[in-house]
């Protein structure tokens, strides 16, 4: 039985790749720097990794990665009140309240998130929120997830780790959790995660 509920965020609490595009272009028009794809394709790669965008772009070519991340969170807090929440997202934060379990948050953005998800009404539901202030390996390492494991004393499987990407869940599958994807238009096809849905209000929170 899956009593606590790890969340990515960006993705799949929050809406967020439109606007990340958005920062992408702000942060070309400032650095003047080349953008040969439209929105449609940068939106693909972001859904993979940040940095798969960045690198996709040629941008790897011209700008040091650490310093444009630095630019993009800068971005990212500007815009900090523009990020909503999926509408199934809150409904299924709601659910698991209901059934007296456990949500939790694990992102790779800043502390920004705590704003973010104030804004949208939604942080009473989380237990914790672990971002990149913490300083673990990006996923798909699991070394943050194990760091829930034993801070709260969790089984593995009584755990669910819920995102967008493959990354998300196969980090919840390497620390022994149940790695759920949630893949809306099949695009990850080829993944083997443990649970796919392809909406959040499929998954079984019993």
């Amino acid at each position: 039985m899956i009593d606590h509920f790890i969340f990515d965020f960006d993705g799949t609490i929050s809406d967020s790749y439109p606007i990340f595009i958005q920062i992408f272009h702000e942060i070309a028009q400032k650095r003047k720097l080349p953008f040969h794809a439209s929105d449609s394709e940068l939106d693909r790669m972001l859904k993979i990794t940040l940095k798969s965008g960045f690198d996709f772009l040629g941008w790897d070519k011209v700008c040091e990665w650490n310093l444009f991340l630095d630019e993009f969170y800068k971005h990212q807090a500007n815009h900090a009140l523009d990020f909503q929440a999926f509408p199934e997202a809150k409904e299924l934060l709601k659910r698991i309240s209901a059934k007296g379990k456990k949500s939790y948050i694990y992102t790779h953005s800043g502390d920004i998130v705590k704003v973010m998800l104030e804004n949208m009404g939604l942080l009473h539901y989380f237990d914790f929120i672990l971002d990149s202030s913490y300083g673990f390996p990006s996923k798909p390492k699991p070394d943050a997830l194990l760091f829930f494991l034993n801070k709260f004393g969790m089984e593995p499987l009584s755990c669910m780790m819920i995102g967008d990407r493959p990354i998300d869940a196969q980090a919840g599958m390497n620390a022994g959790m149940v790695g759920c994807l949630w893949d809306v238009d099949g695009r990850y096809s080829d993944f083997c995660a443990d649970v796919t849905v392809q909406s959040l209000l499929d998954i079984d929170i019993k």
